[in-house]
């Protein structure tokens, strides 16, 4: 169905139940929000159905009870978005009303949206009490609560009246088409006012269609020659659907033979719109539909003349539509629909019962709505009547046309633009991220907002550098590519850890990985933090593997606290900078640490110990380079968190000791060779790092 139902479906439940319930209704439906009322989309009648059972199970209506509704919601909507004066100009009484919704759904299809509805139709019968049957047809069952929404309210925001709809017979038959076989619905209303007291007695009929005599005496006469020429586009059929007569013009697109009395009308033309059988019943019961037949077959001479003058005419068309604005796109739209119907005339009109009932004569013009079809055909506005109105048409359909497409290449911008703008959010949303890499958080927005980032002191935070000792035999030994993979690996396992432990990684040289606690939020456990993370990198780094000996990767690691200088350096590529002699001391610790041990600092030790509690074992007087002799430390094993926590990785209990160093010892009486000495000292026992 087309888009403007749906829309107006989310106007009526917006304004009845609110936008949560809306977005219930989506979702139920499946839709995404936005995208389930685009005005010019023509949706599957399943998708419709789907949503109107999803309001119909939220609201707890029955679906007949939810039509009913729209329908009258229906009327409402499109009066207030502008059609009110066409609708009250139909006519003065709700026969004509009715007898004309037919071409109402003719003009919004074929003049405004250009959507190929498929509307219902209806005919009208008048009864002695006033009252009125309608005949309402559709290829959509189920749909008539629809119609008693729209008659009620129309009777009364249009003609000021209330009134009573009873259905007195539905049926529905099985169609035979073209295209293939359908079911047809149909529906009759007795539709009767409600009076009110004090009121004058309402008619529904009018006076619409009723003839006033001209003059006793008086008796017009028109010859069939005269008829012919007067209408030049017409054919007159009789009950069994054969031609009596036809217009002079169309000996000019039907073979001759074809147009011979008797000929039955289906082996001349095939039915467009509506989608009926060609036979004299079912073209009664849609008398007030527009009628489109085309032609089926075109005479040699004409397709001759029309193959031959193709160059002319395109570059005849081509200079028009470039003289009215239209652009190419519209033009090789019209150019390529005829073509693609083989050239074949359409025929737009009304079908006419006559006074007798027995004739039925179809008036009609040809189905052209432009300059460069008019042309396709091998026609020049003088084959149109100066009476038929197809002739400011196509004048008018010019411009028109040049705004559809102006109208269209609107909305593919927007939706092109809408896409545009959701690739540029999850660029933003990338570039973000990557900024938050590159830089703390909070250092990161003051940036975006475009704040100046100030450096800043801190009285304490505890810096980190780990490295692998090996990286320089490895080097050699390897390809390139193996080499960048194993520190690709090492190092996004050590990017997780920082993460779980809420530090911050300031940065990578080489083989070298620094991270940082304290900064640029002051946390007073911040040597605590760095101590998990350094147990964590420790216990990780041996599921990489050493691509020279094949054993796992051996890294050593140093720890210091004190006073730090942070902040932003450089504006291309801005990083995030530390100094301090206390960088420096972090340094010596990595580069003097044993291989696979945390080497720390007395007074990393002593900042831990104030918010943790570890295991550290003494190394003694150390003499480091720049420093002269430190008292220095190993980190043995945190008391409050087991390896499992701090890498947050399930333990296999099948495997595994309950809090992991006992693995880490094991590696390291691997990698170093160290022997178990029977001594009560636990400190060696344990010694891992």
């Amino acid at each position: 169905m087309f888009g403007f139902i749906h829309e107006s479906v989310r106007q009526l439940m917006l304004r009845k139940y609110g936008e949560e319930f809306w977005q219930k209704v989506l979702q139920r439906a499946g839709f995404e929000s936005g995208k389930e009322n685009i005005v010019n989309h023509y949706y599957s009648d399943a998708d419709t159905y789907v949503l109107i059972d999803a309001v119909s199970v939220i609201s707890k209506m029955s679906r007949e009870q939810v039509w009913e509704l729209y329908g009258a919601f229906l009327i409402e909507y499109t009066m207030e978005i502008g059609w009110d004066e066409l609708m009250r100009a139909m006519s003065p009484n709700l026969k004509g009303f009715l007898d004309n919704l037919d071409s109402l759904h003719y003009f919004i299809d074929h003049v405004v949206y250009k959507a190929n509805l498929r509307g219902p139709s209806f005919r009208c019968e008048e009864n002695t009490d006033g009252s009125i049957t309608l005949h309402y047809y559709t290829g959509r069952p189920g749909l008539y609560p629809i119609v008693k929404g729209v008659l009620r309210e129309a009777a009364k925001r249009v003609f000021n009246i209330d009134i009573s709809l009873s259905i007195t017979g539905r049926t529905q038959r099985s169609v035979h088409m073209s295209t293939g076989e359908k079911i047809e619905e149909h529906v009759i209303f007795l539709i009767k006012t409600i009076e009110k007291e004090g009121s004058p007695t309402t008619d529904l009929i009018g006076t619409t269609g009723r003839m006033s005599p001209i003059g006793r005496d008086f008796k017009l006469r028109l010859s069939q020659r005269d008829f012919i020429n007067a209408f030049p586009y017409h054919v007159v059929v009789d009950q069994d659907c054969k031609v009596m007569q036809v217009g002079r013009e169309l000996y000019n697109f039907v073979p001759k033979e074809m147009l011979e009395p008797g000929t039955p009308l289906m082996r001349i033309f095939e039915i467009s719109r509506p989608q009926i059988p060609l036979e004299f019943d079912s073209i009664c019961n849609f008398i007030n539909a527009v009628f489109v037949l085309q032609v089926k077959t075109t005479p040699l001479e004409l397709r001759r003349t029309m193959g031959g003058g193709d160059q002319k005419r395109d570059s005849v068309a081509t200079a028009i539509s470039a003289t009215s604005g239209m652009s190419d796109s519209v033009f090789d739209s019209d150019h390529s629909q005829t073509e693609a119907s083989g050239q074949h005339l359409k025929l737009k009109g009304q079908m006419m019962l006559s006074c007798t009932g027995k004739h039925i004569i179809y008036l009609c013009s040809p189905y052209v709505t432009s300059i460069p079809e008019l042309l396709s055909f091998g026609m020049r506005l003088t084959a149109m009547p100066l009476h038929d109105a197809t002739r400011d048409l196509i004048l008018l359909n010019q411009q028109r046309l040049s705004d559809v497409e102006l109208n269209l290449q609107l909305e593919a911008n927007n939706e092109q633009l809408e896409i545009l703008a959701k690739d540029l959010e999850l660029e933003k949303g990338k570039t973000d991220a990557l900024l938050s890499e590159m830089l703390p958080a909070s250092v990161a927005q003051q940036l975006k907002s475009g704040m100046s980032v100030d450096a800043r002191e801190y009285q304490e935070a505890t810096v980190m550098f780990c490295d692998v000792p090996s990286f320089q035999q490895i080097v050699p030994h390897c390809a390139p590519k193996d080499v960048v993979m194993l520190l690709n690996d090492l190092f996004t396992k050590f990017d997780r850890l920082v993460i779980l432990q809420k530090a911050y990684k300031v940065e990578t040289v080489g083989d070298s990985y620094m991270s940082v606690g304290g900064i640029p939020e002051i946390v007073e456990a911040h040597c605590e933090i760095i101590c998990h993370l350094a147990l964590g990198m420790l216990y990780e780094a041996r599921n990489v593997t050493d691509p020279v000996s094949g054993k796992p990767l051996k890294i050593r690691a140093g720890i210091h606290s004190g006073p730090v200088v942070a902040g932003v350096v450089g504006a291309k590529m801005p990083r995030y900078c530390l100094f301090g002699d206390t960088v420096n001391t972090a340094s010596r610790m990595e580069s003097h640490s044993p291989v696979g041990r945390i080497h720390c600092s007395e007074s990393a030790v002593n900042c831990a110990q104030k918010t943790g509690r570890f295991e550290f074992e003494g190394r003694g007087k150390t003499q480091i380079k720049g420093k002269g002799e430190m008292n220095t430390y190993y980190l043995i094993r945190s008391f409050k968190r087991s390896i499992w926590e701090i890498i947050q990785h399930q333990r296999d209990e099948n495997v595994n000791s309950i809090d992991g160093y006992q693995e880490l010892r094991a590696l390291l009486f691997a990698e170093t060779g160290l022997k178990k000495k029977k001594s009560t000292n636990p400190s060696i026992a344990c010694s891992i790092c």
